[in-house]
């Protein structure tokens, strides 16, 4: 039966599939153009004698055009009796349509596979008021961190409050000085209102890490330096890696605020060699902890404290003046060299080698620091060593984050008679593998960081 141009009915059917279409066309086995429209894309199929005889979609002809056209997922469609002289395709209809629904199904597995990438993508926040280091950031977090996107930028607080109401990141970087609203009215606001993990940026001197500090007891999980060099861009870029690696499993609802602070003015003069260590070792989170513990902490001139905190390399020296200034113990940055005296608090970073070694009977810090955090602690070295020196004076306490591989090491500090004391895993920003070996050490404390302090003076 021959039809004409014009016979027969016109109409709109919604919900058919492209490959429903084409079947249909096929079957017909009249000379018919199917028309497709998606978006601003305008494709034509031309069929004739029961097979698709050609395809034409921009500058695409054939199968290529088919394949192209086959692969919309939507849109409107015409069918028209026409012909065409053309003739760019030869294969059958039965596989051309089988070679279109393959590459469907591929198209879906790769779509699903993007999403899954984008759902594993880790979404940051740059709060800072320079436009250089926000641009300086956005290009870190894009080009050399792995599955980092920057999703929003904020001169000021205010700016970033906005944007916390809208999405929550997985990140936020903090610049501390800012106008508007500063880094500290808009942490305790985040922490109050939208809580997510923040980084503060800053600048490093004395004054600034107190006042950072006390930052970190509104909720912030850790800080970095204002880069100024392609040195310092490479370290603040293995930081942010580094916590960026294990943010997902930051448990924010176990920050807990530290109460005001107050300031010691007289102070003992370290003399004496120690004859008693407390070994405090802190991760992700350990910062904030701290200041439960060290300020807190009874004095004992027989005792000497070494805190190995995994933090920002150069912010050490800085730490051990702001603990200075709240303990009864004169804290310093780790000696290398120098003897353990009782009295002191020797405050450094957890990366380097360090050890304890002995000196006409008296006990000496050895090893070299990392000023780029780069060498890896031989955490059983340390143990052992500070194990076999003081045996039963020996106190190790494993705060939030600690991810060192510590049960060979503590397991020769219980040996020796010495005591080893968890923060409880529950009450963690990070609870590392460290953490988690408090079942496994015979013997073991497990303590929330506000009973520790008086457990090392019983």
């Amino acid at each position: 039966m021959n039809n004409q141009v014009g016979s027969g009915f016109a109409g709109e059917i919604e919900g058919l599939s492209l490959i429903d279409l084409v079947q249909f066309a096929c079957l017909a086995g009249d000379d018919r153009k199917l028309s497709v429209l998606f978006e601003k894309n305008h494709g034509r199929l031309y069929f004739s004698d029961n097979e698709i005889i050609h395809a034409e979609f921009g500058e695409l002809t054939g199968e290529e055009a088919f394949y192209t056209i086959m692969s919309w997922p939507s849109g409107t469609f015409s069918m028209l009796f026409a012909g065409t002289k053309q003739r760019t395709i030869d294969s059958s209809w039965n596989f051309l349509l089988l070679e279109a629904a393959r590459r469907l199904d591929e198209q879906g597995e790769d779509d699903e596979e993007d999403d899954k990438n984008r759902s594993e993508e880790l979404n940051v926040l740059v709060v800072d008021d320079s436009r250089l280091f926000t641009k300086a950031f956005i290009k870190l977090f894009e080009d050399k961190l792995d599955n980092a996107r920057v999703i929003g930028t904020a001169n000021n607080g205010t700016e970033a409050l906005k944007f916390l109401e809208m999405q929550v990141p997985d990140l936020v970087t903090l610049d501390i000085n800012m106008p508007v609203m500063g880094g500290d009215v808009a942490l305790k606001h985040i922490m109050i209102r939208s809580p997510a993990p923040v980084v503060l940026v800053s600048n490093f001197n004395d004054q600034i890490c107190f006042k950072l500090m006390d930052f970190m007891r509104f909720g912030a999980v850790d800080v970095v330096a204002k880069p100024v060099n392609p040195q310092s861009w490479d370290i603040v870029s293995r930081r942010l890696f580094y916590i960026l690696e294990n943010v997902k499993e930051f448990q924010l609802h176990n920050v807990s605020r530290v109460k005001t602070l107050r300031q010691v003015t007289e102070k003992k003069t370290p003399e004496k060699a120690a004859k008693r260590l407390h070994l405090i070792l802190g991760g992700l989170g350990g910062l904030l902890e701290l200041q439960k513990i060290i300020p807190v902490l009874e004095y004992q001139d027989e005792t000497v404290i070494i805190v190995l905190q995994n933090m920002y390399p150069t912010i050490a020296p800085h730490l051990a003046s702001y603990f200075d200034g709240y303990s009864k113990y004169t804290s310093i940055p780790l000696g290398f060299g120098m003897g353990l005296l009782g009295g002191q608090c020797q405050v450094g970073n957890s990366y380097g080698k360090i050890e304890i070694s002995e000196e006409e009977g008296k006990p000496i810090l050895s090893g070299f620091g990392d000023a780029k955090n780069e060498i890896q602690l031989d955490a059983y070295r340390l143990l052992r060593t500070v194990a076999d020196f003081f045996a039963a004076e020996l106190s190790v306490v494993m705060l939030s984050g600690v991810d060192h591989d510590l049960k060979k090491g503590l397991d020769s500090v219980v040996a020796n008679g010495g005591r080893v004391i968890f923060q409880n895993p529950d009450s963690c920003l990070f609870a590392a593998s460290g953490n988690r070996l408090n079942l496994d050490i015979q013997g073991a404390f497990t303590l929330k960081t506000e009973k520790i302090a008086s457990f090392l003076a019983s």
